[in-house]
Parts: structure tokens; C-alpha cells; sequence
């Protein structure tokens, strides 16, 4: 998962909706259509995912949607690649409605945003 430091305006953090620059991200390669990444803002992490693309001849520019707050020792673990999935205590039974609403509450995807869900919901009923 990549990491994109910058500073969020209050503006953008109420629309969640931010615009970065390739060159200004100092990424060594570029995203990707529907790439989640994580955004650092003042100390704060929140999840975010690449909606648009643009190609410049100089740069390309990214429109992300600003996802949940992240706990910062959750994302720089995610960063390290050691998120640990397991049901908390160590089952090692089935996995329960309830270890799945667990992990998706520690990994911030319980935070999805309205629009997204409405959009999603008119793309089904076609």
C-alpha cells in the first residue's frame, strides 16, 4: 500500500474528495484506477482510493476519495505489511459475523462514504 503525505484544507477533508500531482507525491510508480492508498495529514492517516486519473504532458493527476481515519499504529503496520487478520484471542475455529465486522471496524473499510453506497446501489439495479 503506497502513502501520500500532504496537507488536507478543512474544504477537503468535508468533501473528501483530494487532488495530488505524480511529481508531488514522490511515489516511484504510478497508481492505478481504484488503487487504495494511504493519505497522511498532520499526523492523522485516513484510507483513500484512486477515482480518476488524468494524463498531463507534464504530470498526471489523481483524484482520491478520502476514506476513514486510520489508528496510526494500524496504518504504519499496513505500510510494514503486518496486518494481522486474525480473529482477535487466537481462534482458530470458523470465523464468525462478528470477527469480519471486527477486521473490517481495525482496518477502517466499516467507513464507507454515503455517496459511494448510493452509487454502487444504482449500478446494481441496472
Amino acid at each position: 500500500m503506497e502513502l501520500i503525505e500532504t496537507e488536507l484544507s478543512d474544504f477537503t477533508r468535508r468533501s473528501r474528495s483530494l487532488v495530488v500531482l505524480h511529481g508531488q507525491t514522490g511515489l516511484e510508480r504510478g497508481l492505478e484506477y481504484g488503487e487504495r492508498v494511504l493519505v497522511l495529514s498532520g499526523g492523522e492517516y485516513r484510507t483513500a482510493v484512486v477515482a480518476d486519473i488524468d494524463f498531463e504532458l507534464d504530470d498526471t493527476r489523481y483524484r482520491l476519495i478520502l476514506g476513514g481515519r486510520v489508528p496510526a499504529d494500524m496504518a504504519e503496520a499496513r505500510l510494514l505489511g503486518e496486518i494481522d487478520a486474525r480473529p482477535r484471542g487466537g481462534a482458530n475455529g470458523p470465523v464468525s459475523v462478528h470477527d469480519i465486522a471486527d477486521m473490517l471496524a481495525r482496518s477502517g473499510a466499516a467507513h464507507r462514504i454515503p455517496v459511494q453506497r448510493r452509487v454502487a446501489q444504482r449500478l446494481l439495479d441496472r
